[in-house]
């Protein structure tokens, strides 16, 4: 049987500049590097395990002094899931007579199979400190033990039980966004586009930070995959495949907009969006042309490539350029969740 015809990604525009990394950037890829190579324990016989323990003292140890805000407060709490319960974490300002904030639905990366609620902890008490919203992080379950469509169940599920919570946590349901970063980026897309029917609760705007949208076209149709893919800037080609791998136990699955959203054959009515792409980065281009389909689909949509950074940078809040990138994210979540 054949495969339905895919919507082409737009043909990214080169960036003008930050190709190289930028001298921050570059001094501290060999630390990074350092830590990836490091032997672990359970390298031999728990290589996944290992790979979990290894980004979670990644995280842990570039994550960088907390934006300073005394009245950030963070609770925990669990949603009822299709299989099991999905446990949340839930940072927001405690500010005496305040309006209704803007509230956040959190999906962290780490290719589906890596990344937990505490590695996010740094960046989501700024973005909530800096934004004002309130910002929910979802334990989604991970690959290859829960495979798709597990995490994106748990993603829907986590949404739609944040949206009825709004108001308990002092937050406007109409001004309800969805945010992730790297695979995380990929379900948040999903469920934007998802939002535009009856399938989920209405989104007000997606925050999509080096998100990977297309894992059905070979890395050569986006030249950022082999230009920085090669092993030398974190993320790699041979990582994205893993991911993948890990994640489908189908791979004909690939090429599903639910598991693909570049591949989504009308992207109309999806909510704005707001794209960020670090320029050294493999997944750059993607990122770059799935702004541009919204933007032809008549979707408000605004790309931002950062210059010199790399994929994942973030969460690492040792970094001076890290920190000026939250206080832009902050900017563009007061931005489109400024009203309803």
């Amino acid at each position: 049987m054949s495969q339905p015809s895919q919507p082409r990604p737009s043909a990214p525009t080169p960036s003008p500049q930050g190709e190289e990394p930028d001298a921050e950037t570059a001094a501290f890829l060999p630390r990074l590097q350092a830590m990836l190579d490091a032997p672990h324990p359970l390298d031999r016989d728990n290589p996944l395990a290992a790979a979990r323990a290894k980004a979670s003292a990644i995280f842990a140890a570039f994550a960088g002094d907390p934006e300073p805000e005394s009245s950030l407060a963070i609770h925990e709490e669990i949603a009822p899931g299709p299989d099991r319960n999905v446990p949340l974490r839930i940072y927001r300002l405690l500010t005496e007579n305040a309006a209704p904030a803007p509230l956040i639905v959190f999906f962290h990366g780490g290719g589906w199979s890596l990344g937990a609620l505490d590695d996010y902890d740094g960046l989501l008490s700024d973005l909530a400190a800096l934004s004002g919203a309130a910002i929910v992080s979802v334990g989604y379950r991970l690959a290859p033990e829960h495979p798709f469509p597990a995490g994106l169940d748990d993603a829907r599920a986590a949404t739609a039980y944040v949206a009825r919570r709004a108001e308990a946590y002092g937050c406007d349901p109409r001004r309800l966004g969805v945010m992730g970063d790297s695979a995380g980026g990929n379900l948040a897309a999903v469920i934007a586009l998802e939002a535009r029917g009856s399938a989920g609760p209405p989104v007000a705007a997606q925050f999509l930070l080096y998100p990977m949208l297309d894992v059905s076209r070979p890395h050569t149709v986006y030249p950022s995959r082999l230009r920085y893919g090669g092993g030398a800037y974190f993320l790699t080609r041979e990582g994205l495949d893993a991911s993948v791998a890990g994640y489908l136990r189908d791979p004909s699955l690939a090429a599903d907009p639910r598991v693909s959203p570049m591949n989504a054959p009308d992207l109309s009515g999806a909510p704005p969006a707001y794209v960020l792409a670090p320029a050294c980065d493999p997944l750059r281009d993607e990122a770059e042309a799935y702004a541009r389909r919204l933007e032809a689909a008549g979707v408000p949509a605004r790309f931002d490539c950062v210059p010199g950074a790399i994929h994942g940078f973030l969460s690492f809040g040792a970094l001076a350029g890290a920190r000026a990138a939250r206080r832009a994210l902050a900017d563009e979540i007061r931005r489109l969740l400024a009203s309803a």
